[in-house]
């Protein structure tokens, strides 16, 4: 069962569920431009030390990964290729901390995709891969925002090194989930602005993913002048320690005040922060009309069917709820769950939403899951119904598919879902790729659509044969609605 979904913007790499066989990391790109180099890519490799084999070495201990990068144009031509072995800080104790590795790789303006294998130099069968597709953007020819880059270390250096860019000294953050026992109440970020004439005004705002509401109250909102430059280095940071549980969006918007130009960027962060999650069930007034909408062998189904739309903190209770298996209590937090999320509404959404449950239990669910823990059925609870739906039962090479398409999210348009089922069996098709924050990505989800008759491409390009076989139509669907 699918208790909790995580927002993670970074891919990260297979693991065998066989633990410390396969190497962990997390793999990032970021797009930046320099007069002197043009247009580059980095890339940034983020390995697990407790994935890896640390072995003796002069001075205490090392872990050596093989690194294998290939970056192939729209075309399918490999325009890099590195392959090298990368030895890990040396350990003088029995801490086996993560180790990072930048990659920067000049580029033209055009599409491409990142082909990564790494494997630990001291562990057999610990092989692990992966593709990224990118676009490099123009970003010399008018005002225009560098990648937004999260930084955990950062300091003023003229020494010229992979880490170095615009004279700071920057190590990257790779994740976008800060929960509270993280006790980092700071968001630093870095970007840099090109093309400025003039005068160039930033505003930056934190925006509410969900709701497209924005905080100036606490501060989130503010203007800043600068001069402009051919690069414009920008380092700043945001106080997050007042934001609710939910998905954020740093917006950020620059304006030439000579030329008019415009320029904006955006990156996507969610916050837990489960202080101000609290069900006061002592003092709740039972009100009978809600109660009588609950029937009574349904208590504990109804109030598992909040999981899809609860909060992290929220379903923690809700896991609570249901081990005690007390039916006052279920019927008790079921009624305060609304009252907290709809006020005045709370009966009327939450007819609403039994319909729904009761909707996807009819069309999603199986024979060892509920309609609710389907993943069709999660994502429509908790987005909505889709706005158009293309359903595939067959094809000479693809599982069956449904690819789920939302005009609107929240702040977010036309993002989309595709479901896949491998059995070939069961009504459980599960979310094989969406491009919705918060939900699960996969570069590669043609590649392992079409795993049912097709060979695998090269390690270069993973998806290099799937386009090519007769009455594969996914690719087409995906990129037309």
């Amino acid at each position: 069962m699918k208790k909790l979904q995580l927002l993670l913007f970074l891919f990260l790499f297979a693991l065998s569920t066989q633990a410390q066989t396969k190497i962990k990391a997390y793999l990032d790109t970021k797009q930046f431009y320099a007069p002197e180099v043009g247009h580059y890519l980095e890339v940034y490799i983020e390995f697990a030390g407790y994935t890896a084999q640390f072995v003796p070495c002069e001075g205490g201990q090392k872990a050596t990964v093989i690194v294998d990068l290939a970056i192939a144009d729209s075309l399918g031509k490999v325009v890099f290729k590195d392959f090298y072995a990368l030895d890990s800080p040396i350990s003088t104790d029995s801490t086996q901390n993560n180790f990072l590795e930048i990659v920067r790789v000049p580029l033209a303006k055009g599409s491409y995709t990142l082909a990564v294998q790494l494997e630990d130099a001291n562990r057999e069968k610990s092989s692990i891969s992966g593709t990224i597709p990118f676009v490099v953007a123009p970003l010399d020819q008018q005002l225009s925002f560098s990648s937004i880059e999260l930084v955990d270390l950062a300091f003023v250096s003229e020494e010229a090194s992979r880490f170095t860019k615009s004279n700071y000294y920057i190590i990257p953050l790779l994740r976008n989930y800060f929960h509270k026992e993280m006790k980092m109440n700071n968001l630093p970020y870095y970007t840099e602005v090109y093309g400025g004439k003039s005068t160039i005004q930033i505003e930056r705002k934190v925006v509410n993913a969900e709701t497209g509401q924005n905080y100036p109250a606490l501060g989130y909102t503010k203007t800043y002048p600068f001069e402009g430059e051919p690069v414009l280095a920008l380092m700043q940071e945001i106080d997050i320690s007042s934001l609710l549980t939910g998905t954020y969006q740093i917006q950020l918007q620059a304006k030439d005040l000579q030329t008019g130009q415009t320029s904006s960027q955006t990156f996507d962060f969610e916050r837990f922060n489960d202080s101000e999650i609290a069900f006061d069930l002592a003092s709740m007034v039972i009100d009978p009309a809600f109660q009588a909408s609950i029937p009574s062998d349904s208590i504990a189904y109804y109030l598992e069917s909040l999981i899809p739309i609860a909060k992290p903190g929220e379903i923690r209770s809700l896991i609570d709820i249901l081990k005690a298996n007390d039916t006052t209590q279920m019927r008790q937090h079921l009624q305060a769950f609304w009252y907290q999320t709809s006020g005045a509404k709370a009966y009327e959404q939450w007819m609403k939403y039994q319909s729904q449950v009761r909707s996807v239990e009819v069309h999603y669910a199986n024979n060892y899951m509920e309609g609710f823990e389907t993943d069709r059925g999660r994502v429509y609870l908790k987005y909505g119904q889709p706005n158009s739906v293309v359903v595939k039962e067959s094809s000479p090479s693809e599982y069956p598919y449904e690819i789920w398409t939302y005009d609107k999210i929240g702040i977010y348009s036309n993002r989309r879902f595709v479901f896949y089922n491998p059995d070939l069996v069961s009504n459980n098709h599960r979310l094989l790729h969406s491009d919705m924050v918060g939900e699960l990505r996969n570069p590669a989800w043609q590649q392992i659509l079409n795993k049912r008759n097709t060979v695998n491409g090269t390690v270069d390009d993973p998806n290099m044969l799937n386009i090519k076989h007769f009455g594969g139509n996914s690719t087409d669907f995906f990129r037309q609605y």
